[in-house]
C-alpha cells in the first residue's frame, strides 16, 4: 500500500479540521437562528426570505434545511412556525369547543401542553368577563359537578368599541394563537392564553 507523503497528510488533516471547524460553527448559527425565532420571535438571521404573502405580509424563508413561515395576516394568523422545507403555508386554525379542551387538558395535561403549544385555534365558549379597556375577553367552562373547569383568556386585535356589544354569558368564537397553557393546582380553573385573537361573526 501506498504511503500518504507527511506533507498531503498535514493537508488532509488541516482541511478537515477546517471542514469540522466551518460545520460546527455553522450549526451554532442555526441553532441559535431557530431558538431566537421560536423562543423569543426574532430573526430568522441566517435564512433567505423567498416568498411574501398577499394576505398582509405572511413571509417565507429558507435556511439550511429548515423553513421558517412569519404569519402575519390582516385579520387571521400572526404567529411563528419552523419546520422543514416542505412545511406548507396553512392558514386554517384547529376548531376545539371549551368543553373538549376542559377535558383533554384534564386528562391529559403534559400531552395537551406539548400539542397546543403556539397553535392556532378557532375555540368555542361562553364569555365569562370582557375588558374592552384591556382588549381581552376571557371565556370559561365548568362542568356540571364542578370538578375541573377551564379559562382562556384572549388578547384581542378588535376594537375596544366592538367588544362593548359583547357581554357576560354570550356564547362566541374566537380565533387566535396559543401563548400559555398552565395546569395549577386542584380546584381552580386551567388557565390557557391565546395572542393576537380576533372575534369569528356567525
Amino acid at each position: 500500500m501506498r504511503e500518504i507523503p507527511k506533507e498531503q497528510e498535514a493537508k488532509i488533516k488541516k482541511n478537515m479540521t477546517i471542514f469540522v471547524i466551518v460545520v460546527v460553527i455553522l450549526g451554532l448559527f442555526i441553532s441559535l437562528d431557530l431558538i431566537l425565532v421560536t423562543k423569543a420571535d426574532i430573526g430568522p438571521f441566517f435564512a433567505i426570505p423567498v416568498k411574501t404573502y398577499e394576505d398582509g405580509g405572511t413571509k417565507e424563508y429558507y435556511g439550511l434545511g429548515y423553513k421558517v413561515i412569519r404569519y402575519h395576516q390582516e385579520r387571521g394568523k400572526r404567529s411563528t412556525e419552523v419546520g422543514p422545507w416542505w412545511m406548507p403555508y396553512s392558514i386554517e386554525p384547529t376548531e376545539i369547543s371549551m368543553l373538549d379542551f376542559a377535558l383533554e387538558f384534564r386528562n391529559y395535561p403534559k400531552r395537551m401542553a406539548k400539542k397546543y403549544e403556539n397553535q392556532y385555534l378557532k375555540i368555542t365558549g361562553e364569555i365569562k368577563t370582557v375588558e374592552p379597556d384591556d382588549k381581552k375577553i376571557i371565556l370559561k367552562y365548568r362542568d356540571e359537578d364542578g370538578s375541573y373547569s377551564l379559562e382562556v383568556t384572549c388578547s384581542m386585535l378588535d376594537s375596544a368599541k366592538t367588544l362593548t356589544h359583547y357581554k357576560e354569558g354570550d356564547s362566541v368564537q374566537i380565533v387566535g394563537t396559543v401563548s400559555a397553557l398552565s395546569n395549577i393546582q386542584k380546584d381552580k380553573p386551567m388557565l390557557v392564553t391565546l395572542k393576537n385573537c380576533f372575534l369569528v361573526e356567525s
